[in-house]
Order: structure tokens, then sequence, then C-alpha cells
């Protein structure tokens, strides 16, 4: 499709995306910066999921070219919520009133839901020009997903070899109620899809080929990891690890290039957004089912970044040596296959 090749090579669209991305993301940053003064800063990180999608959706919406064909209804909706949730979160801040967690939870839920109705009044043939295809390759995208699951339990269990609490790894799949909270995470997706699906419409759909087709595929997989590990500093600063944020961001950025090389992985051989989307859904949710980590408030030392640079480069970056990478082929022909 020329439209999808127009998508990742125009400039234009390249400008407005960082412009979008990287504006709002340095400008609620200063934000989260009053409000970690103040209080809590936990709804902060929802609302930054948003920013890549919205970067891809407004750089479209520009384009005169590409606007009539775009699924204006889906994101419409994507629009709409992701700004409401920037609105609650801010007027919160300046002002101490109501509860932004909740109501950023509730939009998310609410704007999901509203979004999947969207998505499927939308033309068959616009969903697939956009790259929101539901069931392409819905095989591979299983198999990628259980794949994910299971390197991410590998990586813990290694992790709790090396600290010595291989018990506790064992003694969390001994419950029955942890088997029974997984197999409710794929439904509760649905609802709760739309943040994921902004990091992974702005990172893979969009970045992902333009980063590629100019530098190639490996190194334009690792830039990118660079740029979304880069892209999460006032998260590292404020929420992650506000008493090591040194080493948050070290850590950040060896977690995102390892897994810019897996999800890129995953996207070229399946090419649907909604796998990838599942996957980092998966990401986030996982340790906290699992272990009961919520990620926030986090103290790294330097041994943990070795550990962790160990274990990660040994799962992931073995991905880049698979043929996906060695292609020649560009990837936006690859995608208009």
């Amino acid at each position: 499709m020329e439209n999808l090749d127009k998508q990742h090579r125009d400039k234009s669209n390249i400008i407005v995306f960082f412009i979008v991305c990287f504006g709002m993301t340095a400008l609620m940053g200063i934000v989260m910066a009053l409000a970690y003064s103040r209080g809590s800063v936990d709804s902060f990180h929802l609302a930054q999921m948003y920013y890549p999608a919205m970067g891809v959706i407004l750089a479209f919406l520009c384009n005169k070219e590409i606007r009539d064909r775009a699924p204006k209804k889906f994101f419409g909706v994507f629009l709409i919520f992701s700004m409401v949730t920037v609105i609650v979160i801010s007027i919160q801040t300046f002002t101490g009133y109501g509860d932004p967690e909740i109501v950023a939870g509730l939009l998310v839920t609410v704007g999901s839901f509203m979004g999947l109705i969207m998505l499927g009044v939308e033309d068959k043939k616009t969903r697939a020009e956009f790259g929101l295809s539901i069931n392409k390759n819905g095989k591979k995208s299983v198999f990628y997903i259980i794949l994910f699951v299971v390197l991410y339990l590998l990586r813990n269990f290694i992790s709790c070899v090396i600290d010595g609490s291989l018990s506790d790894f064992f003694m969390i799949l001994e419950y029955p109620a942890t088997f029974t909270v997984l197999l409710f995470l794929p439904i509760n997706f649905l609802l709760t899809y739309f943040p994921f699906f902004g990091e992974e419409y702005g990172w893979r759909y969009f970045l992902q080929p333009v980063l590629q087709n100019k530098f190639g595929k490996r190194r334009g997989v690792l830039l990118l990891g660079v740029i979304w590990g880069l892209w999460h500093f006032p998260i590292n600063l404020f929420y992650y690890s506000p008493e090591t944020s040194f080493y948050s961001v070290v850590t950040q950025l060896i977690v995102c290039i390892c897994y810019a090389v897996f999800f890129g992985y995953v996207y070229l051989k399946t090419e649907n957004i909604w796998a990838v989307s599942m996957i980092h859904y998966l990401n986030n949710n996982l340790g906290f089912v699992l272990f009961g980590a919520d990620g926030s408030n986090v103290v790294i030392g330097g041994q943990d970044v070795i550990i962790l640079f160990v274990i990660f480069g040994v799962i992931y970056l073995p991905f880049l040596a698979t043929k996906e990478y060695r292609k020649k082929t560009p990837i936006s022909k690859e995608l208009n296959q």
C-alpha cells in the first residue's frame, strides 16, 4: 500500500510525532515534578503511555494525504480519552482536588471499551491499512505471547537463583489463586489496553519502521530501544526509583533495548500491533500478580544493574541473530506484503 509507505517516510509525520511524544513528556514531566513535591505521582506513568500514539495519530490527521483514509472514529476516541486523562491529572496536581489515579483508571476502562466499539465500526480495509487488524497472523501472535510469558518466568527464575530466593519462586506457583488471576489477565486486557496500545502504536507500528528503513533492522531497533528508554526519564526520576534515579535510568535503557529487540522481532513476525500490546500489558502486570511488585520506589544498586544486564542480554539479545533481523528487504515493503 502506498499509503503505508507514506506513513513511515513522510518527514512531516516524523517531526510531528517527536514534537508531540517528547513535548508532552517534557511538559507533563514538569507537572510531575510539582506533583512529586506535593504527594502522589502514581497516575503520571499511565498518562505518559498515551503520548507515543498521540504523536502518530496527530501526525496522520495533520497530513492531508493520509487524513481522509484514517480510522477517525477510533483515533478520535483515543485522543479524547488520552487528553482528558492529562487534563484531570494536571487539575488535581494544581488544585489537590480528587484522586487522579481512580479517575485515570476509570478513563482507561471506559476508553478501551469505546475504542473496541469504534474499532468494530471502522472499515476492515482501513483497519488493515493503519495496522489495526486484530486477527492478523492470529496463531503466530498467540505463540509469541506465550513465548514471552515463558521467557518472563525464566528470567525471574534465574534472578531468584542468583539471589537465593528460589523457594519464593515455587511458592508463588503453588497457590491456585495465582493461576486463576493469570487466566483472567487476557480478559482484563480488553478493558485496559488503551495505554499499552498507546506505547506500541508509537514505538513498534510507527517509529520502528522509520528507524529500520534508515539505519537497518538491527541498528534501527537498537536505536529505538535507546529512544524508548530515555523517554521514560521523568518516570525514572519521580516514580520508579527516586532514591536511585541514575541506576534507574541505566536499567531502563538496558530493559528497553533488550525488549525493543524482542518486541520488534514479534512485530516483524506477526505484523500485529495487538500482539505486542498484549505482551507489553503482561510485562507490566505479571510482576504484580506473581510477586506483588508495582515497580514504584525501587532502590537499585550497581550489582542489580549488572545482574539485570546479564539476564536480559542472555535471554533477549540473541533474537538479533534471527532471520527476521538478517533480511535485507526494507521494512515498509515487508509490511505492505
